[in-house]
């Protein structure tokens, strides 16, 4: 409890504190702003709003989670068109990252959660993001076989320490090296992730890029 609560603080108030200071520097009554200024500071209001309600989402789902189990409501799931719908949506929020998808034809519809497995994708492409800082081409490619299907994002972030690849996926967990610093986060992205690609009978792991960054994969089965 201690520890949900410190992280918790210290998440909300960074944004809370960059909202309320840029919305009240630009409407002083004394200041004349430029136009650029009014921009860039309502992209900075509008940015961390964003993470307000990542962080919220994330919080609701973890708090539902360990009250009431993984409940899933299965139906028919197309992935490139939940990757396409999640490229659209985080493409808007980075103009350093290219998002792009790759999916074979005929990729098979499966059995599953829509807005679980979205919300798999959602924090993959948001970690992705936070963890390229320089920017570059994001990933997401799609394979299958007969069994099943697997899901990949790759990032040309700064990648992760081989002894953590798998506490990564841990509750609350967040790699603390000087490179990870200054990316926010809660530690339960992942973690909800996780929960949502096991309770699918599937999946998931992070391994490193020979040449930078991370690779992110996960594999469901497919509909019987």
């Amino acid at each position: 409890k201690s520890t949900f609560i410190s992280v918790i603080s210290h998440e909300l108030k960074t944004p809370v504190a960059l909202i309320k200071g840029y919305a009240d520097a630009l409407s002083r009554e004394d200041a004349n702003w430029d136009r650029d200024t009014i921009q860039n500071g309502l992209a900075v209001i509008e940015e961390e709003a964003d993470r307000l309600a990542e962080l919220i989402e994330n919080l609701l789902a973890a708090s539902k989670l360990q009250a009431e189990g993984m409940r899933l409501n299965l139906d028919d799931v197309y992935l490139p068109r939940l990757a396409e719908q999640a490229i659209d949506r985080f493409q808007t929020q980075t103009d350093r990252h290219q998002l792009v998808a790759h999916f074979p034809p005929a990729f098979p519809v499966i059995q599953g959660d829509v807005v679980r497995l979205r919300q798999v994708l959602d924090n993959l492409l948001s970690n992705a993001i936070k963890y390229s800082p320089d920017g570059g081409e994001i990933v997401i490619r799609g394979s299958y076989d007969d069994q099943s299907v697997q899901i990949t994002v790759s990032d040309p972030g700064i990648g992760l320490p081989p002894d953590q690849l798998e506490r990564v996926f841990e509750r609350f967990y967040r790699i603390n090296n000087r490179q990870t610093q200054k990316a926010q986060g809660t530690g339960l992205g992942l973690f909800l992730a996780h929960a949502v690609v096991n309770a699918h009978g599937g999946q998931i792991r992070a391994t490193n890029n020979q040449e930078g960054g991370a690779t992110f994969s996960f594999t469901l089965p497919r509909r019987e």
